[in-house]
């Protein structure tokens, strides 16, 4: 049962995202099939899971589409371990968050955890760029990986179907910023009550001890069109893993729901 779920998780996005890349640079089937000299309806059946196009297929595919290299990569990465097994494998050079990315334009309900941050989605400029550690390839990295995060943001927010949210957010992330000028600071309070006062969204405040020490998403479908299964998604240093077993999930919801019973709502918070 947890290999034929996880298999429908990978397959869910991999359907999720050949239609995301190609309705973003705004081509109809019909175009992008004489493109790569295929029907239509073969792109159609690719599109909503009746067959998977190969690796080949998928590289041509996102060439065509001009689809950033890290992104087109991970597909391709995706297609050829399902081809090998139903179990996606993803050391430390294919770690990220595209899978993640996908999920949240497509699923119907969303918790965010990160112990050590603030979610990606809440944060501003000034918290990327001078709260979270450098990268090893230099700053030019950070300045891209900010600007991929600001579109991701983009993407989310002016969803017309934006998701049930509940960000959960560390105690001392929100009141502990080290390297944030009183503004940037205060810009990014602003940022969450912001996010807090959109429909659907809610920014909780969680005290310590935090209950559960690594970040985790979990992500419910909510009976959204082109979402996959229910999932979690847990990422580590080293690694990053997504968990499908139903019995695992509800270790996820406990951690969560005893989370936000002691938690306080943003507002709250900053008013106390």
């Amino acid at each position: 049962m947890g290999s034929l779920r996880y298999s429908d998780l990978i397959e869910a996005f991999v359907t999720a995202e050949l239609i995301s890349i190609r309705e973003e640079r705004g081509w109809s089937r019909t175009r992008l099939g004489g493109a790569i000299g295929k029907h239509a309806n073969t792109i159609r059946g690719w599109e909503i899971g009746d067959r998977l196009p190969d690796k080949a297929n998928v590289a041509l595919i996102c060439r065509i589409l001009q689809v950033e290299p890290a992104r087109g990569a991970f597909l391709e990465h995706v297609i050829e371990q399902l081809n090998e097994g139903p179990d996606l494998i993803s050391d430390l050079d294919k770690r990220n968050l595209f899978i993640v990315e996908s999920a949240e334009r497509r699923y119907g309900e969303i918790i965010k955890w990160d112990p050590l941050q603030l979610p990606g989605l809440c944060q501003t400029e000034s918290y990327h760029m001078k709260e979270l550690a450098d990268p090893f390839e230099g700053p030019a990295t950070k300045i891209k990986h900010w600007l991929r995060k600001e579109r991701r943001q983009i993407d989310f927010f002016r969803r017309s179907d934006l998701p049930r949210t509940r960000f959960l957010l560390p105690v001392d992330e929100v009141m502990g910023s080290k390297c944030l000028t009183g503004s940037e600071r205060q810009a990014q309070l602003n940022r969450l009550l912001e996010i807090d006062s959109l429909s659907n969204c809610d920014v909780y405040v969680v005290e310590r001890p935090y209950l559960a020490i690594h970040a985790f998403d979990i992500f419910r479908p909510d009976e959204r069109p082109g979402a996959g299964p229910d999932f979690v998604f847990v990422e580590t240093i080293d690694q990053s893993r997504h968990i499908v077993e139903p019995e695992k999930i509800a270790l996820y919801d406990r951690f969560s729901s005893v989370m936000l019973d002691g938690a306080s709502r943003i507002g709250r918070f900053l008013d106390g």
